[in-house]
């Protein structure tokens, strides 16, 4: 199928299923895609959406595949679509429920004042084990806030599976290096005695976005500063905890917008994360901002969603791929994301 016959076939079934239809896309989706999105923002921006949807019967989520099971499990009665099941994420894979479940086995012998919280990027299983543990999903735009709700009532939180993320956040707290330790799900137990269990404040999974980390360095900062004296550089928090320090602000993709909208014109700012979406903002701030990347890093999950893989699934719902979460595992899962929304 030519790009030109995708499109065709694209807004005729939006323009047949009307409001039935939603499309969801995440800022890391090509132009291409961005196009045909009713709605764009952030994985905290899209679960909102998701979980509010009123008329349309259909959402066809152009992301990642845990993304899309967020989606499903927030909108119930909704049937969501995603055009690549294939399209995962290697920071989700990164934690597997029986290697977690191993670590809270062995951390809880030694401590119950300890809460579990998930990053939004893991599989429903997990966030539903939050659910189960009374605690929390959190996204990279709310994980402070989140951290901040379970300190409220245990002294320990064990965070997975971005160990990045992790770090950074609990650095905003003024958490020191010290009382942060990290779980190697490789290691019988996890490389942590009791005694280093016991000193804890926050328990980090070894896990890591390959887009952002180690792609993204205090070099990458250098250098940039170095051939645009005076710019700004923000960077995505999964970025190294050095280059996070190096930068002049880290934010979730809804932050960094936020961030460069705020800035004054003519101004120069580099931007850590994704290429497509610093591409975008790139286009749209010419000539008032000079808006570059750190560095070019493209995440090839999200290049799986395709104009003809949209158009196809869009063509014939009957045959495409539906994502569903057995209902024990959303209902878990449901009392975690539901924190996430609120605090």
């Amino acid at each position: 199928m030519k790009e030109k016959e995708a499109k065709v076939i694209i807004r005729q079934k939006k323009a047949e299923l009307g409001d039935k239809l939603i499309i969801l896309g995440h800022h890391y989706q090509s132009d291409e895609i961005i196009e045909f999105c009713d709605y764009t923002g952030d994985s905290l921006e899209l679960a909102r959406k998701a979980s509010i949807i009123d008329k349309a019967e259909t959402i066809v989520f152009c992301g990642v595949y845990f993304m899309a099971e967020t989606a499903s499990i927030l909108a119930p009665g909704k049937r969501v679509y995603i055009p690549d099941p294939s399209a995962g994420c290697p920071l989700a894979d990164m934690a597997k429920i029986k290697d977690v479940e191993h670590a809270w086995q062995f951390i809880s012998r030694i401590t119950r004042s300890i809460t579990p919280v998930t990053y939004v990027n893991s599989s429903a299983e997990l966030k539903a084990f939050c659910g189960r543990n009374n605690g929390a999903v959190c996204t990279s735009g709310n994980a402070l806030k989140v951290f901040e709700w379970a300190f409220k009532t245990t002294d320990k939180i064990m965070f997975f599976p971005d160990k990045n993320l992790g770090r950074n956040t609990a650095r905003l707290m003024g958490i020191s290096d010290d009382l942060i330790k990290e779980w190697d799900p490789e290691k019988g137990s996890g490389g942590l005695n009791e005694k280093a269990v016991q000193a804890a404040r926050v328990i980090l999974w070894k896990g890591w976005c390959p887009i952002h980390w180690p792609e993204f360095s205090v070099s990458d900062v250098e250098r940039v500063r170095k051939n645009y004296p005076g710019i700004k550089v923000i960077v995505h928090p999964e970025s190294d905890p050095k280059t996070v320090k190096a930068s002049d602000a880290s934010g979730s993709t809804a932050q960094i917008l936020n961030y460069v909208n705020s800035l004054p014109k003519g101004d120069n700012v580099a931007i850590g994360t994704e290429w497509n979406m610093v591409h975008r903002v790139s286009k749209k701030m010419q000539p008032d901002l000079n808006a570059i990347p750190l560095k070019e890093v493209r995440c090839a999950d999200m290049a799986k969603i395709t104009m003809e893989k949209l158009a196809l699934t869009l063509s014939d719902l009957g045959k495409a791929h539906e994502v569903k979460v057995p209902d024990h595992v959303a209902r878990d899962a449901k009392v975690a994301l539901e924190i996430m929304l609120k605090v």
